[in-house]
């Protein structure tokens, strides 16, 4: 029976209707939340706090398949005595995520009793050789007993945690479990190349004034602590503004939706380019060159620097707004300050926090830094900001709406 123009109409719409579906159906895997799944345990909750503050929470919430060893407080207490620095810390609890799934049935039936399992510590690569992975072997009596690599051998005992309980399973996706003590070694512990002792240890005054969470962002996506060591190093200087913990809480949830490429543009987007002290900074309005950039470099992201009554303001591309409350480091060739919100260099949202409409940022400059005290970086036009870059949206986000409107229209045809 031949189709009417209206059937025809209707089933070529249906037919897209399917299509947006298909192409607008989310990855099939569970989305992690290591923090999450530990608040429901009170002993765990030092553990949890380390993991986020080192930047190893989002590396676990980014996994498909994880077994994380978890460590009560009072196990947990005396590592923190021990003052490690925060990359060390990072490190030895590196060891404690393995990139596969184990749950207490998979534990007590290792093939030949033991297995050898890779660690996020070797992940990293920064763990020489086979330092980052650890040993699973079980014991008499049904215990099971977890050993790092280079701790296999005769002193291996004062190093060996043993297998408590089952905290969490999530079958092949990630799994909880609670061990006797903290997994440790001399690679996880060794000091880091030794750092220039004239300039500050950045992650460490972050985390110790109020930006741990903006910390572990660092080091949790990309390369941007790569990124920002290199510029601090190399590039005649580097001025971070920080966002409090308060600020990176509330932008968490929208930071997490995003394409890892736009998560680096933000984190980036923090750092500009050259030494600014707070002098240069209030000497006149003016755009300074950040790091953050999209499509291959193709696109930078200026920030506007604002000096109203004395007060400094920060102007992102999308014309966001956050204020510099304090300074905590102002040194030769790094400057670090706290601000109040986080900067966002491209339209993820379109819900920019200074609420003002897409333009061209006013300036009472010709929209180009003049270079002082050392920010001759890349420096660009602040008229980049008059058009933002779009951050890529989770493309379901997008899909959505269409598909409802094609359902919509095809109904009605019908």
């Amino acid at each position: 029976m031949p189709l009417t123009a209206g059937a025809r109409s209707t089933l070529v719409l249906f037919v897209t209707a399917a299509v947006l579906v298909a192409t607008s159906a989310p990855a099939c895997h569970a989305a992690l939340n290591i923090t999450a799944i530990l608040s429901g345990r009170r002993d765990l909750a030092e553990f949890s706090r380390e993991l986020a503050a080192t930047g190893l929470a989002d590396d676990i919430n980014g996994r498909n398949t994880i077994t994380v060893l978890a460590v009560d407080d009072a196990h947990m207490a005396p590592l923190k005595a021990r003052g490690l620095p925060r990359e060390t810390l990072r490190h030895v609890l590196s060891l404690h995520v393995l990139v596969d799934y184990y749950d207490d049935a998979k534990l007590h039936r290792l093939p030949g009793g033991s297995a050898d399992v890779s660690t996020l510590f070797q992940a990293s690569g920064d763990a020489p050789g086979s330092a980052g992975m650890v040993k699973i072997a079980e014991r008499r009596g049904g215990g099971v007993a977890f050993v790092p690599q280079d701790n296999d051998g005769d002193d291996a005992g004062s190093t060996t945690v043993f297998y408590v309980r089952s905290v969490h399973q999530t079958p092949y996706n990630i799994s909880v479990l609670q061990v006797s003590g903290v997994i440790s070694s001399p690679a996880a512990e060794a000091p880091a190349a030794a750092a220039d002792p004239s300039r500050p240890n950045v992650s460490d005054v972050m985390s110790k004034n109020g930006c741990g969470r903006f910390a572990g962002l660092v080091a949790a996506t990309g390369d941007a602590a790569a990124t920002f060591e290199k510029e601090a190093n190399d590039g005649g200087g580097v001025t971070f503004f920080c966002p409090a913990d308060k600020a990176v809480e509330a932008f968490q949830p929208t930071f997490n939706r995003l394409s890892a490429d736009a998560r680096l543009a933000v984190v980036l987007y923090h750092g500009a380019l050259g030494h600014y002290s707070m002098q240069a900074l209030k000497a006149g309005d003016q755009d300074l060159g950040t790091m953050a950039s999209l499509d291959g470099g193709k696109s930078d992201f200026d920030l506007a620097v604002r000096n109203v009554r004395d007060k400094l303001t920060l102007v992102s591309a999308t014309h966001n707004v956050a204020r510099v409350t304090r300074t905590l480091v102002d040194e030769e060739s790094v400057a670090v300050y706290i601000i109040d919100a986080v900067l966002v260099p491209c339209n993820l949202t379109a819900q920019g926090a200074g609420g003002t409409e897409h333009g061209e940022i006013s300036s009472g400059s010709d929209g180009r830094s003049d270079g002082k005290d050392g920010g001759g970086g890349h420096q660009t036009s602040g008229s980049r900001a008059s058009a933002p870059t779009p951050c890529w949206l989770p493309r379901e986000w997008l899909a959505t709406p269409a598909l409802l409107f094609t359902l919509l229209v095809a109904f009605a045809s019908a």
